[in-house]
């Protein structure tokens, strides 16, 4: 699998944490200077749980009459993945547990945290979609290795496939690449030379 697809590619490395005895008001004031809505909690640097904004505000008014603790509004053995997860693994566990991020643990210790607007936004820059991706048609040769030559035409001219898909059509089966990168004219260019018909670049 293609490294981009592990969680590591996607996650907020930039990771703010906050104690387990720190009070709820001290923990809403960081997430208002951070700009953030979800803490891992931390003690002796280990992870031991997770706090959001919503589950701050809910208490807000009990923990001025009681010393509330971030530790009595935490969740505790939250859901948590590794930075090797795959994408798609980590997607799944947010729309199945019905959650708003995952904080990722290494050895025990929080190493970064991705939530559902980082998911998103990795699944539209694979689509091609802020990458403004083009699309390559081509109808392969009756040989054996065609499919593979075209790859290898795309890959050296700097593109990378996003996907494949194919129209068919009888013999003249077009397939289409849409790609992220590198030069598409100059793809086709090279096809056309090489004797590949329908050769087709859609911006």
């Amino acid at each position: 699998m293609h490294e981009g697809m592990n969680v590591e590619s996607w996650m907020s490395r930039n990771l703010v944490t906050i104690g387990k005895d720190a009070g709820i008001r001290d923990a809403l004031m960081v997430m208002k200077k951070y700009a953030i809505r979800h803490l891992p909690v931390v003690e002796n640097g280990l992870f031991v749980g997770l706090v959001s904004s919503g589950d701050l505000k809910q208490v807000i008014l009990a923990s001025m009459l009681e010393n509330l603790k971030v530790s009595d509004v935490m969740l505790q053995n939250p859901f948590a993945i590794e930075k090797e997860t795959p994408l798609e693994k980590a997607a799944a566990i947010i729309f199945d547990k019905n959650i708003d991020c995952l904080p990722v643990i290494e050895e025990g210790r929080a190493v970064g945290i991705i939530t559902v607007k980082d998911i998103l936004k990795a699944f539209i820059e694979i689509m091609g979609v802020l990458k403004g991706g083009a699309r390559l048609d081509v109808i392969l040769k009756q040989v054996h290795g065609s499919f593979d030559e075209v790859v290898g035409i795309i890959e050296d001219k700097g593109g990378y496939i996003i996907s494949a898909g194919m129209t068919v059509n009888g013999e003249d089966n077009a397939h289409h690449f849409r790609i992220s990168g590198g030069d598409p004219d100059g793809m086709a260019v090279e096809l056309s030379k090489l004797g590949y018909r329908g050769v087709k670049v859609v911006q």
